[in-house]
């Protein structure tokens, strides 16, 4: 009976990840903005995407996740793992000196693109690129990585793709190294891709590149929350406002990555409190060149971070010892931490068919990812 009873959890578990995996939010982006004090957001601002979630991979808010959409700039996260992983597998290191070609140079001026504007002769080393692509949002800066990666940027972009796949971001296709328009980009657009004008994504799948990006390379959050640097006697700001510094901050911000075309505003937010990181992607608020959608997309990005803090918290759900369980005593090998609600009636133990201890509720997890468990021995009792 009681397996039957454990077995019958399992299955009601598996269907709850089911149930909310295909439905959208109750509430949209706006609406929940709109709860803080003196928020008064017009809807036309409301995003074409949002998707929140926990650095476990546990979906809190999703609405129209799966809206394919021009991600931008965001593009440049992939571009930076990618770095990040030539520079692990030796190919690359952050001190390697890279000397500015006419092309380079003529690439960072190129009209109606965001670049970090470089010289002919000038040398920059790879960390000052990576710099410049991350805080700057540098078109230029992007394209000189892909190269330096790959040996060209056909590669490169063919290798941002396979990535993507082997993430599960399935309505994603990359075009270029930095993001922007291969109209905008001219004679520097990859040959392969230019009848490809915009890149092609989801808040979901710009979701699961930030996780896998903080997860691999956590580096990328030291130069990330850095609201300016100077290069050469030139500064140039962080592209996104809630970092500490900039005018929307929202505390425990420190990354990750904007994108803006003239499809909308995007943005990748991470912020970490209490222990828990959220990691939020934003996705299109129109319109382009409304200096308030620019600014729109970091307060409702902040608002929903704050209004889902509120909501759950990461703790000690469990410690190592024994236990009772649904009325069975196991012994449990060591603590459980999870994000729970913080009404704790929404919420409770479990075991599941492998004899583990996990909490129980109704949540989703982006793919690859799925809810904490550990392992607990039965205590029989004998007669």
């Amino acid at each position: 009976m009681f397996g039957k009873f454990v077995k019958g959890i399992g299955i009601i578990a598996t269907i709850s990840l089911l149930h909310t995996s295909i439905s959208d939010a109750s509430e949209s982006p706006v609406t929940i903005a709109n709860k803080e004090k003196n928020s008064n957001i017009s809807t036309k601002y409301q995003p074409s995407g949002v998707m929140l979630t926990t650095d476990q991979g546990q979906i809190l808010y999703n609405y129209r996740g799966n809206n394919q959409v021009d991600p931008a700039s965001m593009s440049k996260m992939m571009t930076l793992y990618l770095t990040y992983e030539a520079i692990e597998n030796g190919k690359l290191k952050l001190n390697d000196k890279v000397k500015i070609t006419n092309k380079y140079a003529t690439m960072s001026n190129l009209p109606n693109l965001s670049s970090v504007s470089l010289k002919q002769g000038q040398t920059y080393t790879i960390e000052e690129l990576i710099k410049q692509t991350t805080l700057a949002s540098s078109n230029a800066a992007a394209m000189i990585l892909g190269e330096k990666v790959s040996g060209d940027n056909n590669t490169f972009t063919n290798k941002m793709n396979q990535q993507a796949k082997s993430f599960n971001m399935d309505n994603t296709n990359f075009v270029n190294p930095a993001g922007g328009q291969n109209s905008l980009l001219d004679q520097y657009a990859p040959s392969k891709f230019k009848k490809q004008d915009y890149p092609k994504s989801t808040a979901k799948d710009m979701n699961l590149l930030m996780q896998a990006l903080i997860k691999k390379y956590p580096q990328i959050l030291q130069i990330s929350k850095l609201p300016r640097d100077t290069q050469k006697g030139n500064t140039f700001k962080s592209t996104n406002l809630s970092l500490k510094g900039q005018p929307l901050y929202l505390p425990g911000t420190d990354g990750l990555k904007t994108g803006t075309s003239n499809k909308g505003y995007n943005i990748a937010l991470t912020n970490k409190q209490d222990q828990l990181r959220l990691n939020e992607t934003i996705m299109n608020v129109k319109p382009f060149g409304d200096v308030n959608a620019k600014y729109n997309r970091n307060r409702i990005g902040n608002q929903i971070i704050k209004q889902y803090r509120q909501k759950y918290e990461y703790k000690k759900v469990l410690t190592e010892g024994d236990h009772e369980i649904d009325g069975k005593k196991y012994h449990v090998k060591k603590d459980l931490y999870d994000v729970v609600p913080k009404d704790k009636s929404k919420w409770h133990l479990a075991i599941n068919s492998k004899g583990k201890v996990y909490v129980h509720y109704y949540r989703d997890f982006l793919p690859g990812s799925h809810y904490p468990r550990v392992a607990a021995d039965k205590k029989w009792k004998w007669f």
